[in-house]
């Protein structure tokens, strides 16, 4: 049978097959910022700045230089928890297939990935520029596209992904093509294919509902683009050796994809919106296209604000913190509320997730109003040996719960070090976020970074480089890997 891949095998095959970009991040899409876990809070200036901590926009890099622009930034991770890549080849890749495992495989492949975490992030930024000036203020922007992704799933779901209707835990019986009711029992399934007509459907006498099958779950999608127009300023000079930093950032967003569902005491509850183009492809939503609507026209529209400050102290030392993301996107086309109901039958289908249109249903609503990822950033840094090393502290945490937040606080310690004048070497090290959650009983998961940049030119006038946040997947192959790539096309200072 053909195999139909669904968005999570999608994002995660697509992209840990070529380790590049696609996990929230704390850096958004600054790659110099991922080679040292991500901290920026007090360390990232110009545009760079702008989601982090708009205040270190009026923080100058260099005394002859006003301008920096770039272009093509991006950064981002996908984070398998508590599985290998070759789980994830041997039972998801070849499980969309329906004659490549078989039963007891599917049962095994269910209980590998029951309750285990996935997460996706990308930015990508294709420009952005600054301008520092140190009477009137500096000002930044930039254009940044954003996917999160977020899922995690109990054993009654993945069990009925690998499995379908034959799902041991979920149907007792089976209804065979001859129309017989048998014991959903997997050593008979062969004399039921030989003396019964094969599996028609699986049959649960009580009934099953969706919030039931998904209980304790959790599936959260963002896909935005920002537009971000930031301004910070130096509003005390104290002997020129300390000075207080102050800055703000608006945001005019648009939400091209929103889901946000759970399931809790049996109970399913979420609304999602789609533009068409995006619907077509998730078929593990089954959502239907309400129609009406450009295939790539914007389904929400929202207001969101950045404030921080940043106090530098002997122009060697910095403390800042910030409130980022505060506001809202409304959607109002193409939104649907999930919606529950009773079913005792439901058709067997071989495939991955193989049934599941049959059992999910939505309903049409008018509009709704979802929070953006609000975060509020520490972060202390110091430059040493005529800046040569800079190394930092950030603590991210988490404000709401909204779709494309992290579920745990985020640490992260990191540096830079110019080994030659042009050369910039990173590292550092994180946990938390979307990669650690002692609350779901896992072990924290410690990601160790790598960067290196080229800074070429008078007074870093061009620069470039490659990051990831984790290093040690590439070389480890460990459980839990986290995929994670950065790049920057083009920084340009004049």
């Amino acid at each position: 049978m053909k195999k139909r891949f669904t968005l999570i095998t999608s994002l995660i095959f697509c992209l840990s097959l070529i380790s590049t970009s696609l996990f929230a991040q704390i850096e958004n899409a600054s790659y110099s910022a991922t080679g040292r876990a991500g901290v920026g809070t007090t360390m990232l200036t110009d545009y760079q700045a702008l989601g982090v901590n708009p205040a270190n926009i009026a923080i100058r890099y260099s005394d002859n230089k006003n301008f920096t622009v770039g272009l093509i930034e991006a950064t981002g991770n996908v984070f398998l928890q508590g599985v290998s890549t070759n789980d994830v080849q041997q039972y998801i890749q070849q499980g969309t297939n329906s004659d490549s495992l078989n039963s007891f495989q599917r049962i095994q492949g269910a209980q590998k990935f029951s309750g285990k975490a996935f997460a996706a992030n990308v930015d990508i930024m294709p420009i952005g520029f600054a301008y520092v000036n140190d009477k009137v203020g500096s000002f930044a922007f930039n254009i940044k596209t954003s996917l999160r992704y977020y899922m995690d799933f109990n054993l009654n779901f993945t069990q009925f992904a690998f499995s379908s209707a034959t799902a041991t835990n979920l149907f007792p019986q089976l209804i065979t093509g001859h129309n017989d009711t048998v014991a959903n029992d997997p050593n008979q399934y062969q004399n039921y294919y030989n003396n019964n007509g094969g599996i028609k459907a699986g049959y649960n006498k009580n009934g099953l509902s969706l919030g039931s099958i998904l209980n304790n779950s959790s599936y959260k999608l963002s896909i935005t683009t920002e537009y971000t127009l930031g301004y910070g300023k130096k509003i005390i000079n104290v002997d020129e050796q300390h000075s207080l930093y102050i800055g703000g950032a608006v945001k005019y967003v648009q939400g091209y994809g929103y889901v946000d569902i759970s399931a809790k005491d049996g109970r399913i509850s979420g609304v999602a919106a789609y533009m068409p183009s995006l619907t077509q492809l998730d078929s593990l939503l089954k959502i239907k296209s309400g129609g009406g609507t450009s295939n790539y026209k914007p389904v929400g529209q929202g207001i969101g604000f950045d404030l921080g400050a940043t106090l530098e102290l002997f122009h060697n030392f910095r403390i800042g913190a910030s409130v980022v993301n505060i506001g809202s996107i409304t959607y109002r086309d193409n939104v649907y509320d999930v919606s529950d109901s009773v079913f005792t039958t439901v058709t067997y289908n071989s495939d991955f997730l193989g049934g599941f249109d049959k059992i999910v249903k939505w309903k049409k609503r008018g509009s709704v109003t979802a929070p953006l990822a609000t975060q509020f950033r520490f972060g202390a840094s110091a430059s040493l040996l005529d800046k040569r090393i800079q190394i930092g502290i950030d603590i991210v945490q988490p404000l709401n719960k909204a779709a494309g937040n992290y579920k745990t606080t985020v640490w992260a310690i990191g540096g830079d070090f110019f080994v030659l004048k042009w050369l910039r070497l990173s590292t550092g090290a994180s946990i938390g976020g979307n990669i650690a959650s002692v609350s779901q009983g896992y072990n924290t998961r410690l990601a160790i970074p790598f960067g290196i940049g080229f800074v070429l030119g008078e007074d870093g006038g061009f620069e470039f480089g490659i990051a990831t946040r984790d290093v040690s997947t590439y070389f480890l192959g460990q459980t839990s890997p986290l995929y994670s790539a950065a790049i920057g096309v083009a920084r340009m200072r004049f």
